[in-house]
């Protein structure tokens, strides 16, 4: 007598005990996807903070302020901002990388959380290790600025003047290793000019100094920027994004200027601490999506000076490793260093 041949399509070990473990085995999928529904459905289920690391008032604060009054409107829950600043923003990033991570502690991660890792010797917080990117949101460009004494009107005048007058004009900043100092940095490396860094204690004086020619030239923010151009008391020779400004929609970026790739802004996004569920990722990112393809929230920013930016959870995991390459090379390179 031949033995009995196994049915064909079925592994050795199939049975009533094989299927009986593919049906348990599926029965918990179903489970775990149903629970990730679930907790996405139910999220938030307590009020939700949003930690700004910075002062009121800063472009942080603005865009997570914006974003908080009209979360709490979908959500039916309260969405509070919580200023946190100290040591150039690391005080709140810290407090939120420590934070619960259920969704209900956020962070408004921005430009400096990705220079200071090349400046201070601990911030205590890693980006990759310690949080998790759910949405880039907004960018404040900067724009290069003088003094109408400075016999410069764009940024080729600007490289050309500081090419037959080396090491002669100086710039102000709102301090050592902030953006606004980096900013210049980054033309003076890429133009291969000799240009004198001023620090200052805030933008506020710096601003006050260049209006009254006490410094030529400067990088501040657009909003910080665009009363003192509109009067006429500066001028503006170029805007340091890839995009030119809705704010100065006449002024040529730097990269206009044969300067490719050269690209500054000051750009917010949230983050969640590391182990926050990606059910409750995904819902952030698509209610900020949907609240930032708004006008009024459109306009809100560009009032401000700001720009909507939306990139999603890998795309702005990949744009902040570029930035922390980025920064850290420039940084390196022109040997900043904190006050």
């Amino acid at each position: 007598m031949k033995p009995a041949t196994r049915p064909t399509g079925l592994a050795p070990c199939a049975g009533p005990g094989f299927a009986a473990r593919l049906l348990r085995l599926a029965i918990g999928g179903m489970l775990l996807a149903a629970t990730g529904w679930a907790a996405a459905q139910a999220y938030p289920v307590r009020p939700v903070r949003i930690i700004v690391p910075f002062s009121t008032g800063t472009a942080a604060d603005i865009v997570a302020r914006q974003l908080a009054t009209r979360l709490a409107e979908s959500w039916g829950q309260g969405v509070t901002v919580e200023n946190l600043q100290g040591a150039g923003g690391n005080v709140g990033a810290v407090a939120a990388a420590k934070a619960n991570p259920d969704g209900h502690t956020l962070l408004m991660l921005g430009i400096n959380h990705v220079i200071n890792p090349s400046l201070y010797p601990n911030t205590g917080y890693d980006i990759p290790r310690d949080f998790r990117p759910i949405v880039k949101v907004a960018a404040a460009p900067l724009v290069i600025i003088a003094h109408p004494s400075l016999p410069a009107g764009s940024i080729r005048e600007l490289v050309a003047l500081a090419k037959a007058r080396p090491g002669t004009i100086v710039y102000g900043s709102g301090g050592n290793g902030s953006v606004t100092h980096l900013a210049l940095e980054m033309l003076k490396s890429r133009a291969a000019i000799d240009i004198t860094h001023i620090p200052y204690r805030g933008i506020a004086q710096m601003l006050t100094d260049l209006m009254g020619n006490q410094i030529p030239l400067a990088s501040p923010a657009v909003a910080s920027a665009l009363p003192h151009v509109t009067s006429g008391r500066i001028k503006a020779l170029g805007v340091t994004s890839l995009r030119r400004s809705s704010a100065f929609p006449d002024v040529p970026t730097v990269a206009e200027a044969g300067y490719p790739d050269f690209d500054v802004s000051a750009w917010n996004g949230l983050l969640a601490p590391a182990g926050t569920p990606d059910e409750v990722v995904a819902k952030v990112h698509a209610d900020v999506v949907r609240i930032a393809q708004t006008r009024d929230f459109v306009e809100q920013l560009r009032r401000q000076g700001m720009e909507p930016d939306v990139l999603g959870p890998a795309e702005f995991r990949a744009y902040i490793a570029v930035e922390l390459a980025k920064w850290s090379k420039l940084v390196r390179d022109s040997g900043a260093k904190l006050d």
